[in-house]
């Protein structure tokens, strides 16, 4: 079952009974080969990653997933890393993924921690995107979503994801986008990512680890990232300027080519 998502198509694989929708570029591949898949953040959904999509697909395969209870996925979401992680290793398990490199950005990038830390046979890498080792969220985030009214915490959360400097149209479609977002789902994704923390566990992550964060990131700020690089043995990090916590989707190119510049290096 297919389903056209602008540029993109989206298709859908059956996980304990839920539908998990997932982009992937291109849509013949080969499950041996290497194969990228990106993790979302925080009430996101596959279109974070379409400059990815839409940019990777010549290097490897590429597949954007959508957590339970994002996008085009069955509900509900879940209100932990590690439940999440586990749909992330059911999907890469049920497509007999056997060369991935996870990527993920903010809760992405927790989930993606919580699977390096278990060794999984298939995890080639990991890329930690607006990442830090413990999550924690704002009380005023987390309140304000509990309110009848949440269009004002999810206004805030659309600019905290933003570089000052990135206008529109990402900004606009941004903060249009998290007004229709459900705010229970977002608010079950910030405290997974508030309880997230796995400081004292860096250093048993071993395999190859891609560390890129906004220079204007003001949920995961740099120092986040440098903690990350410092804890994780063989970690490469890099930082990019103009670009805030959405850093894939701000400067999709300079992601991308920073991003095949690792692959290159590593695999």
């Amino acid at each position: 079952m297919v389903s056209l998502r602008g540029v993109y198509t989206m298709q859908f694989v059956h996980l304990q009974g839920k539908k998990m929708a997932y982009a992937v570029e291109p849509v013949s591949y080969n499950p041996s080969s290497l194969s990228l898949v990106f993790i979302h953040g925080s009430g996101g959904d596959s279109e974070h990653w379409r400059g990815q999509l839409t940019g990777l697909s010549a290097t490897a395969t590429v597949l954007a997933i959508e957590l339970p209870g994002h996008g085009m996925s069955d509900g509900p979401g879940e209100n932990s890393v590690s439940a999440y992680a586990q749909n992330v290793c059911d999907f890469v398990e049920k497509l007999e993924l056997s060369k991935v490199l996870l990527i993920g950005c903010s809760l992405g990038s927790a989930i993606t921690q919580w699977i390096a830390l278990s060794e999984k046979p298939w995890l080639a890498g990991i890329g930690l995107v607006g990442a830090g080792a413990r999550l924690r969220v704002h009380q005023s985030f987390l309140e304000g979503l509990k309110k009848d009214d949440a269009r004002e915490a999810l206004s805030l959360l659309a600019d905290f994801c933003l570089s000052p400097s990135t206008g529109d149209p990402l900004r606009s479609s941004l903060n249009e986008k998290f007004g229709k977002t459900d705010p229970a789902i977002v608010y079950g994704d910030l405290a997974a990512c508030n309880d997230f923390d796995v400081i004292s566990k860096l250093g048993e992550i071993t395999v190859p680890t891609w560390i890129l964060v906004g220079r204007d990131d003001r949920l995961t700020p740099p120092k986040y990232a440098e903690f990350l690089h410092k804890g994780i043995p063989h970690s490469v990090i890099e930082i990019v300027d103009d670009a805030g916590h959405l850093v894939s989707m701000e400067a999709p190119d300079i992601f991308n080519e920073r991003l095949q510049s690792f692959i290159k290096a590593k695999f």
